[in-house]
């Protein structure tokens, strides 16, 4: 990584790029523009570039400087658009001649390149670039005014070191994260593995150097290791340094070798045979050969010494192979109010009113858990008794700190002081998103993409991918944090971003008035906050905006009302959109020109709205990537000029009415992503147009596969070549119109023949297969070459009598099967191609874990097949039988992983653990519910590692049993519900069992207590309700006070 790469540069570098591509050169050879323009924009450019790096740094605490790095951005917006108005018109007149040319001369003719347009429109040009020329020369006459002086990397600025010492009372809350590291630096079990490193991840102001600081002094590390070093590296990494560092403070005098060779040797030395444990805070590097270099000394030491690391990068917990990684989470707001209190009173007795105590709660909600934060604003509030000091705190941005009580922003700005030029970018662009909101990695990157922030110079990955790398960047230099799916920015590394994005971004958020400036390029808002004509006044004045977008913190579907202030007066007034939003309003219908003067935009989300046709002007944004019209629920068809975004890369459908494709869509050769194809039965696309589709990815869902009659079709979609598909929906309808139906032989005929010729490639993941109407399952299904696929769902295929031979793909995780009405029976031919070869080496379904029947109204036997070598389902941890009511015969006896059966309305199975010989002896939860009506006795016994039992109206069970010998053999069962069994009579003694047994007993009519010369039975914490004297009421017991049955 190149320390100290600007933002600007990024966006220079983008300008440079399209100033010096072919078609530009070539029109600047042609024509003599001016004043040799060209000539004089690039020194205009490379003199700024000099002195950026200086000026971008001097910019934060110079404002004149911050002007003039303002003044530069926007001229390199405006030159942005200049370059991309001509492309655009050039784009729309190539489309337009190939639109309207049939005649393939005439076509070529027709076509107008980008050179040939420049040609015609020279006057414009040179207008518009000597607007920008003047700025840029006027820009760089000023740098030297300035005192801007050429860097070729950023100077690290030096920050106090942190050392070992800590006050151990003013930490809250980290107890848990100290005691899971202890673990590994100290393990339980004595047994080590030479040197190991253990890292501490989170982001900047999370407490790793606290917690670090802690264990140091933990008395118990201190007696295990020998040797402790505490070494703060920060941002330069120097391996003699640290070496230095650490030799020094391993022999308590000064090095005096310059020689690192020597050091290493001496320190190796010193070194061989000593517990050691040495702290490195405060990591950046991520080079494996620096830390490899470095680390050379250490291996000597005795086994089990340690190097505990703390760093903002995940990528710096793998460079150094660490063996344990503790991410730091936020403090919960009752430990940062403990820190708050501590900080702003010190050992004093708070006494707050009530006006400070509110306002101090809101403070402490506004650290967002993390401690810097909380220590950060409580100093500044140290012994302050005013309350508008108090409010001014709680309003105040990470910037407005008094920078002598503050080293928050600096130490948040350090993460972003070291990104590279594109990932600042991309990193302030996330400034539009308000505080709170979770965000999908997917959304962004194509936001990233729309705004032209992904650069494929030196890259052979397409945008996509680029994009989800820059994602993983951020990510695991913890500025951004996973949620379960989505994405979070902390509160303050949100403005630490709109820091860096300065006044180019605004958002309307936490009731806030918009902060606006003519520059503004990129804004957001929360569309369920802002919906009144008058709170959009301010972006009169704005005319060179690239974003709007609305969004909401709830991720609900509710819809809103857009005013017509904004659909009529202002968005035609934007043509510099490069994204644009109207998801989630209440639209039904936009004017036909809606999008003419849009051309630039990229991105149109108009998701979740009540259009039921598309304005035809949709067609003229030519240079759009990105169309969501996902739960358009009224949508029904697609503008039949559609063929015209060439650029198009995402197509969302899911979700629309749609019937069908339109022609020529095979012209849509950018796409990367399309959801759903809708195959077309006459006027529309046919499936064939899909292989002209080449680079799909993800997944893709084909629907109305009933219309593919004509088997030349099917193979001219070419799914075995589009390698980058990982899931494929195949998905025939039911109710077809009469030109579909059933009745045509020819196509019934076909069906299974079209559907072989739609085999997708190996690479392949998932399958989905859904109301095909074949008789037989292609024989591609059970090809083991398919080694990628986990996952497999075959519904409602009821003409289908047999199972593909699925057994032998090796990856397989995954099976659901259900609705299959003309499934009699499963044997040997689900497991193997050729039965008679049971004996083969590979075992079937060797990887599958879960397995689902449902639905299967007339599958009545179950084949327990036996092979020669190995078993049947190895890996089988979760089988569900649901609404299977012919099925008899019992379950295959031996499946050793099994760990959750679930049974359901499957009355003729025969399940009797006592009466056959079931290997279930790692069965968890068992769940049996009108089922089994040959079940009479439930031997406990037979399941020693059972935590959750429940059985639900099995009428024919009479006790549960538990033998004395195997009492003490169940101390997992947990939860035991018994519901609805009109014929149970007899419990086992519980008593023994564990005190964290919960027995919940309802509706069991004849379930009676044995005479008190009986043993006696308890239900450790249970409920019964539905005995005769007890129906209607609901009793409960405790474990320390036995219960018994009348």
């Amino acid at each position: 990584m190149i320390v100290g790469e600007m933002v600007l540069s990024a966006f220079l570098q983008a300008l440079f790029q399209t100033l010096l591509s072919a078609p530009f050169k070539n029109f600047f050879k042609r024509r003599e523009l001016n004043e040799n323009v060209l000539e004089r924009l690039n020194t205009a450019l490379l003199t700024i570039s000099a002195v950026l790096i200086d000026a971008e740094e001097k910019q934060i605490t110079n404002p004149v400087v911050e002007k003039w790095v303002n003044e530069l951005r926007d001229v390199v917006y405006h030159a942005e658009d200049a370059l991309d108005d001509i492309a655009t018109e050039a784009l729309r007149l190539n489309i337009g001649a190939e639109s309207s040319s049939s005649n393939r001369l005439t076509q070529l003719r027709g076509r107008m390149s980008l050179g040939d347009f420049l040609d015609g429109n020279s006057e414009h040009l040179e207008t518009r670039l000597e607007k920008v020329t003047i700025r840029l020369e006027r820009l760089a006459s000023q740098r030297n005014i300035l005192g801007l002086k050429e860097l070729t990397a950023m100077i690290p600025k030096q920050r106090l070191p942190t050392t070992s010492l800590v006050d151990g009372s003013e930490v809250f809350g980290r107890d848990d994260d100290k005691d899971k590291i202890m673990r590994f630096l100290i393990p339980e079990n004595g047994t080590d593995n030479g040197l190991t490193v253990v890292a501490i991840v989170g982001t900047g102001g999370i407490g790793k150097t606290t917690l670090s600081q802690l264990l140091y002094n933990d008395q118990r590390v201190q007696s295990h290791f020998g040797t402790r070093v505490w070494a703060h590296v920060s941002e330069e990494f120097d391996v003699f340094k640290i070496t230095k560092k650490v030799y020094e403070s391993v022999t308590s005098r000064p090095c005096e070798f310059t020689d690192l060779d020597v050091l290493q040797v001496k320190l190796k030395e010193r070194l061989t045979g000593l517990p050691f444990l040495l702290v490195l805070d405060d990591l950046w590097n991520e080079n494996f050969a620096d830390w490899d270099l470095l680390r050379q000394p250490f291996i000597s030491a005795a086994r089990g010494s340690r190097i505990l690391v703390t760093t903002r990068s995940q990528r710096v917990a793998s460079t150094m192979c660490s063996i344990h990684v503790q991410n730091l989470q936020p403090l919960s707001d009752g430990d940062c109010w403990s820190l708050f209190i501590k900080t702003v009173f010190g050992s004093h007795e708070p006494c707050l009113d009530k006006e400070i105590g509110d306002l101090a709660e809101r403070i402490v909600h506004k650290c967002r858990g993390l401690p810097l934060a909380v220590k950060t604003l409580g100093g500044v509030l140290r012994f302050e008794g005013k309350v508008v000091e108090w409010e001014r705190v709680l309003r105040s941005k990470i910037w407005d700190l008094p920078a002598d009580k503050s080293n928050l922003l600096p130490v948040l700005r350090v993460s972003y002081y070291y990104l590279p030029a594109y990932l600042k970018r991309c990193f302030a662009y996330c400034s539009i998103f308000p505080k709170g909101l979770a965000f999908e990695k997917k959304k962004v990157v194509l936001l990233w993409m729309a705004e032209g922030f992904l650069q494929q110079t030196r890259s052979s990955k397409n945008l996509e991918e680029l994009g989800d790398e820059y994602f993983s960047e951020l990510e695991s230099r913890s500025l951004f944090q996973k949620t379960k799916t989505r994405y979070i920015m902390h509160d303050f590394i949100s403005e630490l971003s709109q820091f860096a994005s300065g006044e180019f971004s605004s958002k309307f958020e936490d009731g806030y008035k918009l902060q606006i400036s003519e520059r503004t390029r990129y804004l957001s808002y929360l569309r369920d906050n802002y919906a009144e004509p008058m709170e959009f006044e301010a972006l009169r004045e704005v005319k060179f905006l690239r974003t709007f977008l609305p969004l909401s913190l709830t991720n609900s579907s509710r819809s809103c009302c857009l005013d017509a202030m904004v659909s009529e007066k202002l968005l035609p007034t934007l043509t510099r959109l490069r994204v644009l939003s109207l998801s989630h309003y209440k639209i039904a219908r936009l004017p036909p020109d809606f999008f003419r003067n849009l051309s630039h935009a990229r991105f149109l989300d108009l998701s979740r709205t009540e259009l039921e046709k598309l304005p035809k002007s949709l067609c003229c944004m030519y240079n759009l990537q990105t169309l969501l019209l996902s739960y358009c629920s009224s949508l029904k068809e697609l503008p039949t000029d559609i063929c015209n975004l060439i650029n198009l890369r995402f197509l969302d459908l899911i979700g629309t009415k749609l019937k069908q494709m339109p022609r020529k869509f095979g012209r849509l050769k950018s796409l990367q992503t399309l959801t759903t194809f809708f195959v077309s039965a006459s006027d529309g696309a046919r499936i064939c147009e899909l292989g002209e589709l080449h680079e799909l990815h993800g997944k893709l869902k084909i629907v109305e596969l009933q219309r593919v009659v004509d088997v030349a079709d099917a193979a001219g979609a070419n799914l075995n070549s589009k390698k980058h598909l990982k899931e494929i929906d195949f998905v025939w309808r039911t109710g077809s119109t009469s030109s579909e139906s059933n009745s045509n032989p020819h196509r019934t005929q076909n069906e299974a023949e079209v559907f072989e010729n739609l085999r997708p490639h190996s690479h392949i993941e998932k399958l989905t297969i859904e109301k095909y109407k074949g008789r037989r399952f292609p024989n591609w299904l059970s090809d083991s070459s398919f080694s990628r696929i986990v996952c497999i769902r075959l519904k409602e295929c009821q003409y289908c009598s047999l199972l593909p031979s699925l057994g032998q793909l090796p990856g397989l995780k995954e099976l659901y099967i259900s609705g299959m009405a003309g499934l009699r029976n499963i044997g040997p031919e689900f497991y193997f191609i050729d039965p008679q070869l049971r004996d083969r080496d590979q075992q079937p379904f060797r990887s599958l874990e879960t397995l689902q029947f449902d639905n299967l109204p007339n599958w009545q036997e179950w084949l327990d097949v036996r092979v020669t070598r190995g078993d049947l389902f190895p890996s089988l941890k979760k089988l569900f039988i649901l609404r299977c009511p012919e099925l008899t015969g019992h379950l295959p006896t031996f499946l050793p992983s099994l760990i959750s059966l679930h049974i359901y309305k499957c009355g003729l199975l025969d399940f009797q653990p006592d009466h056959h010989e079931y290997s279930y002896g790692n069965l968890q939860t068992l769940s049996i519910k009108s089922s089994c009506d040959s079940l009479i006795t439930f031997p406990l016994s037979h399941f020693a590692n059972l935590e959750k039992l429940e059985i639900d109206h099995c009428t024919s069970l009479h006790s549960l049993q538990l033998s004395n010998e195997h009492v003490y053999g169940l101390n997992a069962l947990r939860n035991v519900r018994i519901n609805d069994c009109q014929n149970l009579q007899l419990l086992p003694e519980l008593s023994f069992l564990s005190q964290k047994l919960q027995v919940t007993i309802s509706n069991c009519r004849y379930l009676r207590q044995p005479q008190h010369q009986h043993p006696q039975f308890h239900l450790p914490r249970s409920n019964v309700s539905g005995s005769p004297r007890s129906r209607g009421s609901r009793r409960s017991y405790d474990s320390r006070s036995p219960s018994r049955y009348d």
